[in-house]
């Protein structure tokens, strides 16, 4: 036992020199990364911020945490660096909050119901990439289903990447999606971004990329003046909240600030999605969705009687029923890859993210590996668990 346990050390040693090696081999080839000295990106991958990962032989490294002014999601080898998607303010008010960051000329566009990819040529593969940095098996799998023209895009635009939501009810990991996806997912392109520096293609540029690569897109609307157009975009807003969308994202037609705003109909859904699994999100998720909804209110007076309607029934239903069958808190999820091999990478992945999975169907279908999984949430489970159990705490 003592033997296998130096051995373990000994190859974790190895490992870790190796590794160390390969950040110095970056950093001397990597005209991004010298904007700091070699010490502060190895002090950072002693502390845990920068993380060393592999993809079928692509080895490359990913910050898990800001560092400097490189944020969350920022990933490089010797050859490239592409930044981590910017987080992007919300406004709680729309009347006060577009005329403070914005200034006209600015596009008001769907904000929808997914998660973050950014797409990216890498030697001949085409992979997709998570907001935190890891390659996402899932949307790797499917782009060619949904931007066919993506190979060419990366043969025109070289130094750029593609940035895109992943969305439908057939995602391995969110459980909520736009109304226009009725089935699988599909793919909607929001920014075309420069490799190392971020910078994004002005507005009016991009909608012509769109258009000339069919990239499926969000709705895009503008340009807007924060005042003499708040109506509008009002009118917007109750439009997307009536048919169940998500909410808008608000940007210059260049450089400057963006900010985000979501709809009524998104907060009751977050609530009445995430309530049953308090324990495994942030506690003040709750308190942020209710916050944003009393603002909501604060402008939109037409939605109070609906929303008060709506907003103890989307809390309690799901919780009380799931409760009262007694069993661990899960959801299923559904989803179809191409390759098998992607599917085997999205199990490596959750087992890496700590998340249990249990398969429940699996089978080949029209060309497509067809899957239904559950996700089971240990420390929700055990949230409530305590309770019904009659243990008490101090609050």
């Amino acid at each position: 036992m003592r033997e296998k346990r130096e051995k373990k050390e000994e190859l974790s040693l190895r490992e870790d020199k190796e590794i160390r090696e390969f950040l110095k081999f970056c950093w001397e080839k990597n005209p991004y990364l010298k904007a700091y000295p070699l010490q502060e990106w190895e002090l950072a991958y002693e502390k845990g911020k920068l993380l060393f990962s592999t993809w079928k032989g692509f080895s490359f490294f990913r910050l898990n945490k800001e560092f400097k002014n490189y944020p969350t999601g920022t990933f490089f080898n010797e050859n490239l660096l592409v930044r981590g998607y910017p987080s992007i303010p919300r406004i709680y008010v729309l009347k006060t909050g577009l005329k403070r960051y914005l200034s006209f000329p600015f596009y008001a566009e769907e904000k929808i119901e997914g998660y973050n990819v950014r797409l990216i040529k890498i030697n001949k593969e085409i992979l997709a990439f998570t907001r935190r940095g890891f390659v996402c098996p899932f949307a790797t799998d499917r782009w060619e289903d949904f931007l066919p023209k993506l190979p060419y895009f990366f043969e025109v635009y070289q130094d750029y990447i593609v940035c895109c939501e992943v969305a439908g009810p057939e995602n391995p990991f969110v459980s909520e999606w736009p109304p226009q996806v009725k089935e699988d997912v599909n793919y909607f392109v929001f920014d075309i971004a420069k490799k190392g520096t971020g910078e994004f293609l002005p507005v009016q540029e991009k909608i012509k990329v769109l258009e000339k690569f069919a990239f499926n897109h969000p709705e895009i609307h503008g340009p807007f003046h924060p005042e003499e157009d708040y109506e509008k975009i009002k009118a917007l807003i109750r439009r997307y909240h009536q048919e169940g969308r998500e909410g808008l994202v608000f940007k210059p037609e260049e450089r400057g600030t963006r900010i985000k705003y979501v709809t009524p109909y998104s907060n009751l859904t977050d609530l009445k999605v995430v309530f049953p699994y308090l324990g495994e999100v942030e506690p003040n998720f709750i308190s942020l969705r209710l916050i944003r909804l009393a603002l909501n209110l604060f402008e939109f007076e037409e939605f109070k009687e609906e929303i008060y309607q709506k907003l103890g029934e989307n809390i309690f239903e799901e919780v009380l029923s799931l409760l009262k069958q007694g069993q661990a808190l899960e959801e299923v999820f559904r989803v179809r890859f191409k390759k098998e091999e992607n599917f085997l990478a999205l199990l490596a992945h959750f087992k890496l993210a700590r998340v249990t999975v249990e398969i429940l169907e699996r089978e080949w279908k029209n060309g497509y590996l067809m899957v239904r999984f559950k996700k089971i949430y240990p420390r929700a489970t055990q949230f409530w668990g305590n309770k019904l159990e009659g243990w008490g705490e101090v609050d």
